[in-house]
Parts: structure tokens; C-alpha cells; sequence
């Protein structure tokens, strides 16, 4: 593959013009005042060469393990279909009725008052783990709309944009307590009615590599910025940066693996979610929305 050739302007991004869709970070990069080299080291990099892989081939890599996760992650989704047109029963046999639905969405699914009636460790897992993931979800589409959506119409919510990464980390360490005490649940303090399988521990090993992977990169990224304030808005990334800053490493090129190593677990996630325990996250509300729906017309005879 050649190498990429790298104008000069683009070797000091202090000195570059802004692109339209600003990167997490980017202002403060250019803050620093530093020359591109000096932090992305070259001989780092696959061929000594770090402005393409920066620029385009990580990204490429990047889409290929999304693509290949769709590919593995669709035929579950439609088996799980499938499976659901195959009862002999239909779970619904009257409209929708969403007064009984948001009520049962509030109690069982926000809430988890029927996980809280089994266990009160079970709720704490369920809450920190399940909704503070779906929360994470809503997070990141936000962030999305925030980068690089709202900057094609001439608008940069930056306050929105801190608020938003304080929230991401805030829920970030929520699914990490939440996975600690569910390896606490499962090996510790487990008691004869729970049973624990080899699939429990790697789902549970997949999420911990997803979230201090996602840590570390932004611990990465903040280590080598001058310490600002509003640089803790990520609280978590930025005390790690702290800490990082106390070794003298090339922490911006052991990003770039680490970013494609935190990429490929996320993917696996991905094509692994349809065939594994986690996947009643998606199809739980379904079904609670279906039960109490019928539920009131039941009363109602």
C-alpha cells in the first residue's frame, strides 16, 4: 500500500483550517501548539507512516468490523423474529393499550420493581448495567447529533456537547460498578438458586473490556492536552489522564491500537448480542408491553 503523501500544512494542526465536522477534542489539540510528529510518532505505525492510518485506513478497518458484525448480528435478529412468529398463541389479541403500556414501562422496565421483589443485588446489576446501557445509547446518538450533525447547520453546542461527555462518563461508570457487581454476585456471594455458566463470565468480560478500553482511549486522549477545566467534564477519563501523565509513554500511539482493539470488542458485542442473555434487554419491554396491555382488557371482563 503507498504511503500516503502528507502536505505540509496538515503536519502542524495548530496552523490548519478547522474541518467542518470537529473531532472529539480537536480544539484542544490545537491548543497545544504542537506539531503533529510530536505526539503521533511514526515509527509507531504500521510502514513509519501515521497520517494515512490516522486519517483514512484506521477508518476503513473501522467499517470493515462494523460490516462483518451486521453480517453476524442480522441473522440473529431475524432467527429471534422467526422464533417469536412460531408461537401458536398471538400475545396480543386486542389494541394497544399505551395507558397500561407507559405505566408497566415506568414500574418494570425503568423502575425494576419485580427484579427489586427478587433481589435487591439483582436490581442494583439490573439498573446500573441494563438502563444505565440504554441510557449510554441515548448518550452517544446525542453526541452524534451534537459533532457532527448540528455543524452542517452552522451550530456548536459546546455546553451541550461537555454536558453530554459528563453524562456518558457518569453512565460509563455506572456499567462498570454495575459489571463488578455482577462478578461479585456470580462468584462471591452467588447462593445455591443462582447458577452460574461460562457464558455469564464472558458476556461479563466482553463489557468490561468495552468500558476500560473506552476509559483508557479517553484517558489517552486527554493526557497528552494541557490540563483545562472543561476537560472534566469527563471526570473519569481526565483522573485517569492524570495518572497516565505520571509515565512518560508515546500515549497517543498506544491509542491508535488500543481504539482499534476497543473497536473490534464492541463489534463482537455487536454480532454477539442476538444469541447471547443480553439480548432480553431488547426483547423484555416487548413482552411487558404485551402483558400489561392484555392485562386491562382481562380486567375489564
Amino acid at each position: 500500500m503507498p504511503a500516503f503523501h502528507v502536505p505540509g500544512e496538515n503536519l502542524a494542526i495548530f496552523g490548519t483550517t478547522p474541518r467542518l465536522y470537529h473531532r472529539k477534542g480537536e480544539d484542544l489539540v490545537r491548543a497545544t501548539g504542537k506539531d503533529c510528529r510530536t505526539c503521533h510518532d511514526p515509527q509507531y505505525y504500521p510502514q513509519h507512516e501515521f497520517f494515512g492510518w490516522e486519517w483514512q485506513r484506521k477508518w476503513t478497518l473501522h467499517w470493515w468490523l462494523f460490516s462483518l458484525s451486521m453480517l453476524i448480528m442480522l441473522p440473529g435478529l431475524y432467527s429471534a423474529v422467526l422464533l417469536w412468529k412460531r408461537g401458536r398463541r398471538p400475545s396480543l389479541h386486542h389494541p394497544l393499550h399505551w395507558p397500561s403500556v407507559l405505566r408497566a414501562m415506568i414500574k418494570e422496565v425503568i423502575l425494576g420493581q419485580r427484579v427489586w421483589r427478587q433481589s435487591g443485588m439483582r436490581w442494583a446489576v439490573f439498573q446500573l448495567i441494563s438502563i444505565a446501557f440504554l441510557c449510554l445509547a441515548v448518550v452517544f446518538g446525542l453526541i452524534v447529533v451534537q459533532r457532527f450533525l448540528l455543524p452542517l447547520l452552522g451550530v456548536h453546542a459546546e455546553r451541550a456537547g461537555l454536558f453530554l461527555e459528563f453524562c456518558a462518563d457518569y453512565l460509563g461508570g455506572c456499567i462498570l460498578l454495575g459489571i463488578l457487581l455482577a462478578f461479585y454476585r456470580r462468584i462471591a456471594a452467588r447462593g445455591g438458586y443462582l447458577w452460574t455458566e461460562v457464558e455469564d463470565i464472558v458476556v461479563l468480560l466482553l463489557l468490561l473490556g468495552i468500558v476500560t478500553t473506552g476509559f483508557f482511549l479517553e484517558s489517552c486522549r486527554l493526557a497528552v492536552v494541557d490540563p483545562q477545566p472543561r476537560t472534566w467534564a469527563s471526570f473519569l477519563g481526565a483522573a485517569g489522564a492524570a495518572a497516565l501523565r505520571g509515565w512518560d509513554l508515546p500515549w497517543t500511539n498506544i491509542r491508535f491500537y488500543a481504539w482499534i482493539f476497543h473497536a473490534a470488542l464492541v463489534f463482537t458485542f455487536f454480532a454477539y448480542l442476538p444469541y447471547s442473555k443480553l439480548f432480553h434487554i431488547l426483547t423484555s419491554p416487548v413482552s411487558i408491553a404485551a402483558t400489561a396491555s392484555e392485562a386491562h382488557y382481562k380486567q375489564r371482563q
